[in-house]
């Protein structure tokens, strides 16, 4: 069984804090992983001790793409985690520096592969925004199936998807993340491969409506505080 505890979302949870951001906390098999890092040190701070998380028996983080709406969170990080390896995508180098400054270890990731029993880093692929921008994610195995974990999806989540699931050559179990307000046609294909569709973050209300309505036993709701096993 894997646990996915979403840290901080743009949607508040109960006697949690909120901001526009994410970071998603990975537990599966003892292990922990950190999945971004949201936009407010302060936040993340509150959050994690609001619930009882150690963030300093972390294993690693991921960053999905270097966009301060993930990665700033990193500056608490590296106080309570100093020397902790984040995986951040080819071409962040000034994040790179960073993070480095914070007391933390980026590692450059170029292409999928595995970092680990059953975790995958997918990507990275090139999105835009505002200019090109290299964008990963990551895939973790529990017992229902893999779930993907999306930071801002700006290549598209339909084609990180689709990576993933030619990666380890099944459908998915679950898509979690930000969807970046996706035209439907793209969470038409996402829908090709995955079982769930939880879309927070930047994903946009009429995202979720459409999914509630076209891909209801797909559905999946989270935000601040939410925990999903699989």
């Amino acid at each position: 069984m894997a646990r996915l505890l979403v840290l901080v979302d743009n949607e508040p949870g109960e006697g949690l804090r909120n901001s526009w951001g994410l970071s998603i906390l990975v537990e599966r098999g003892g292990r922990r992983i950190l999945f971004d890092a949201d936009t407010e040190p302060d936040v993340l701070e509150y959050n994690v001790k609001a619930l009882g998380v150690d963030l300093g028996s972390v294993e690693y983080a991921v960053l999905s793409h270097p966009h301060s709406d993930h990665y700033g969170g990193f500056e608490y990080v590296g106080r309570v985690a100093k020397g902790l390896t984040v995986y951040v995508p080819r071409g962040s180098g000034r994040v790179a520096s960073l993070l480095r400054r914070w007391g933390l270890r980026p590692v450059e990731n170029r292409e999928s592969r595995m970092i680990g029993e059953g975790v995958y880093l997918v990507g990275p692929l090139e999105g835009w925004y505002a200019g090109s921008i290299m964008e990963q994610a990551l895939l973790v195995r529990g017992d229902r199936g893999y779930a993907l974990l999306v930071g801002c999806s700006h290549p598209g989540v339909d084609r990180l998807a689709a990576t993933a699931h030619e990666l380890v050559g099944e459908r998915l179990y679950m898509v979690i993340g930000g969807y970046h307000q996706p035209p439907r046609d793209v969470i038409d294909r996402l829908a090709e491969h995955t079982r769930l569709m939880c879309a927070i973050h930047c994903s946009g209300e009429a995202a979720r409506e459409y999914i509630r309505r076209e891909y209801p036993d797909a559905y999946c709701e989270a935000r601040t505080g939410s925990v999903l096993e699989f």
